[in-house]
């Protein structure tokens, strides 16, 4: 069954009934396939327990620690689950546990669970295919690229920045690389020329997140050619520095088949404004399929929307905070065909003026944090595809003008369209709700 849904529509989470799901785990538990940890006890869960090694998957929720500490070992164990609603600091004595409890596993999900180094043990679990680290470490080691198996790794870090050190480009299955920190990657090696162009290309990989803009070069990205998305973060600045004739912005139109960028500026430890971007690139610059485009803390003008509105793929517009600045926006009739979601974030917008010609198909607006924003414009009511407008902490005004859209659509709908459209009528949501009404 269908959990949640993203901006465009598509599925997000799914789940299955709670009977079903019952009975999944009570059955998958008979078999010894799977095992769910919900309080680990010593008596209960002892390692000389024989049951426990014939599990495949285990998966806990608390007392992780203990579970640790209590040195497990699962010699047919291949996925390691961890729930936690707690973080856990794993100190030095126990970073080998996980590696060295299970050399079988191909999923890793330890999320919860914080190592204040990496693991060196865990370049030994070759059949890898899943990892889900937490850490404060600022570097990821050359070792990690034995993981030859690798297919999904996710590192999220304390460390504002991350340097892989491992050799990225002969991580063949790897598909999809997310951190949440600056991540600076190695370029292709200077011996790969020795060998064939095409020696070194993942023609795997999908989903690059998020690296350094400095990283973003032509032959690196050459080595990942069917990347589907790309996350940047750091001073988007040097993006647009031009030597010569062209910039590091310019190796982004070359991948043909990127759909989602994301770019998230970041000038610390000086503030936001020091790092605000001068202007975008001119459109032909950008991906040509691309259909994602986040930016966060660009502080650009809004007369540079007129660029993003000529991206003709474009059909989600995450505008996170301090995207753009200035009291006053007037979209150019034309633009944004085929947008379907718009999202604003935190900004200094006052008026802002828009109608069908500016946004014909667009079916979601999301306004967060728009404390300045006078009201919603009027014009957007006659957009026949718009079904949904979500605002977190916007002005009265604001909030009056979208029920005033409310109204509208349900004028026009009528009352047999909506028997025919049900499901799928206006939705307008408001958080905190207006104590007034």
């Amino acid at each position: 069954m269908v959990g949640e849904r993203r901006s465009n529509g598509k599925v997000k989470t799914c789940h299955v009934h709670d009977m079903l799901h019952v009975f999944c785990k009570n059955k998958a538990a008979e078999e010894n396939f799977f095992q769910e940890i919900k309080r680990f006890e010593q008596v209960t869960y002892s390692p000389s327990n024989p049951a426990l090694e014939n599990y495949r998957r285990l998966c806990i929720h608390s007392r992780v620690l203990n579970y640790i500490s209590s040195k497990p070992f699962g010699p047919r164990v291949r996925t390691f689950l961890c729930f936690s609603s707690e973080e856990i600091i794993l100190q030095a004595e126990h970073i080998s546990s996980i590696p060295g409890a299970f050399r079988l596993l191909r999923v890793l999900d330890a999320k919860p669970i914080s190592f204040t180094r990496f693991p060196t043990d865990l370049a030994q679990l070759v059949h890898l295919r899943y990892l889900v680290l937490s850490s404060n470490f600022k570097v990821l080691p050359a070792a990690i690229s034995s993981l030859w198996n690798m297919q999904t790794l996710i590192v999220e870090t304390s460390s504002r920045t991350l340097e892989f050190k491992g050799d990225i480009w002969k991580m063949f299955q790897l598909r999809h690389l997310k951190t949440n920190a600056s991540t600076s990657l190695p370029g292709p090696l200077a011996k790969s020329r020795k060998n064939k162009d095409d020696s070194l290309i993942n023609a795997n990989l999908r989903t690059i997140s998020t690296i350094a803009p400095e990283c973003c070069r032509e032959d690196v990205f050459a080595r990942a050619p069917n990347l589907k998305k790309l996350g940047i973060r750091g001073r988007l600045a040097k993006l647009l520095d031009t030597k010569g004739t062209s910039s590091l912005f310019d190796s982004l139109g070359k991948l043909d088949y990127l759909e989602n960028l994301k770019l998230l500026n970041d000038v610390f430890p000086q503030p936001p404004s020091e790092g605000k971007l001068p202007t975008l690139p001119q459109r032909y610059k950008f991906p040509p399929k691309l259909k994602k485009l986040t930016l966060a803390d660009t502080l650009l003008d809004w007369k540079h929307m007129t660029t993003l509105g000529m991206l003709e793929s474009l059909e989600i517009l995450k505008l996170k905070d301090s995207a753009f600045k200035g009291e006053w926006w007037q979209p150019e009739d034309g633009g944004f065909r085929a947008l379907k979601v718009l999202h604003i974030g935190r900004t200094d917008l006052v008026s802002w003026h828009a109608s069908t010609h500016h946004f014909p198909r667009l079916r979601s607006l999301t306004l967060r944090h728009c404390s300045s924003l006078e009201e919603v414009p009027f014009g957007l009511a006659d957009v026949s595809s718009l079904h949904i407008i979500d605002m977190y902490c916007t002005t009265k005004s604001a909030a009056a003008s979208a029920r005033k859209i409310q109204q509208h659509k349900k004028k026009m709908q009528g009352e047999a369209d909506q028997q025919t459209t049900k499901g799928n009528g206006f939705k307008l949501s408001i958080y905190p709700p207006d104590q007034d009404q």
